[in-house]
């Protein structure tokens, strides 16, 4: 069994759910990069998703968007974030999924960055902006390097293509709350809710809610619904983003905000 699929099935066991914690690579540096994702998973992080830096981020809102313009302005490359992953999987277990749009991966070419990503320790690959339709190149190359494809579900899936996204799935089902940007929100989308339910009916697969979740509340909100955990991206990145002038007071900020988060997963929190 695969990294991701054996962490969710002994979180089921232990009754809780996952924390999935987003940062965006060499924001603002590989080394604040990697001391960050050491932080999260002694907080607790059960699946670490990192963010190639794009310098077109449609699908992101304001925090992650400055965040890819501090990596990307400080020389970050896509060659880079391989290193990267390499250096956690040196001392780091937990899954690693990375989140990407499709223009790094095709100009470095599909099959080369999915040996690579494999390669450097990767268990999945999140491409935002690929539309079904035309990922069977990924599917393949991702399939021959034993790669999770990470699949988005929005509130706008009707049920036929919903059926499809799924049938192309493996990991977990990343659904988004909201329609919209990333960016952290004041209160939980009850939508998520129906989306949730609508993929446990067609997949046995795992499914993570992502977009606005910020705190503690909403993690409880977010399994209340039945889903098996929750992704957090900007309001994690906005936590050290204003602190990076002193940055170990950013990771413990960071640190001590995903302690809290992780304690939420437990249904009895």
């Amino acid at each position: 069994m695969n990294r991701i699929l054996s962490t969710f099935e002994s979180l089921a066991e232990k009754q809780s759910g996952a924390y999935v914690p987003y940062i965006c690579a060499g924001d603002p540096d590989k080394e604040f990069t990697i001391k960050l994702a050491h932080r999260l998973c002694r907080a607790g992080a059960d699946v670490l998703e990192i963010g190639l830096p794009f310098s077109d981020p449609l699908a992101d809102g304001p925090a992650i968007q400055e965040a890819m313009g501090r990596s990307l302005a400080a020389g970050f490359k896509v060659a880079h974030v391989f290193e990267l992953i390499s250096s956690l999987r040196e001392d780091m277990d937990i899954p690693i999924v990375l989140m990407t749009y499709f223009n790094p991966v095709l100009h470095f070419g599909v099959a080369n960055f999915c040996e690579r990503l494999a390669s450097a320790g990767g268990d999945g690959i999140l491409v935002v902006d690929l539309p079904i339709e035309e990922s069977e190149e990924l599917e393949n190359a991702a399939k021959a390097s034993n790669l999770d494809v990470i699949r988005l579900v929005a509130p706008t899936t009707d049920g036929t293509r919903l059926d499809l996204i799924l049938s192309k799935a493996s990991g977990f089902v990343y659904i988004v709350s909201v329609a919209g940007v990333t960016g952290a929100r004041s209160t939980f989308a009850n939508s998520a809710a129906n989306i949730v339910k609508q993929v446990s009916a067609r997949t046995k697969l795992p499914s993570v809610i992502g977009f606005g979740i910020s705190r503690p509340e909403h993690v409880r909100q977010a399994l209340a619904t039945g889903a098996s955990g929750v992704v957090e991206g900007s309001a994690l990145v906005s936590k050290y983003s204003d602190l990076l002038g002193s940055r170990e007071d950013a990771l413990e900020i960071v640190e001590q905000h995903a302690r809290e988060m992780k304690s939420a997963t437990h249904k009895s929190a």
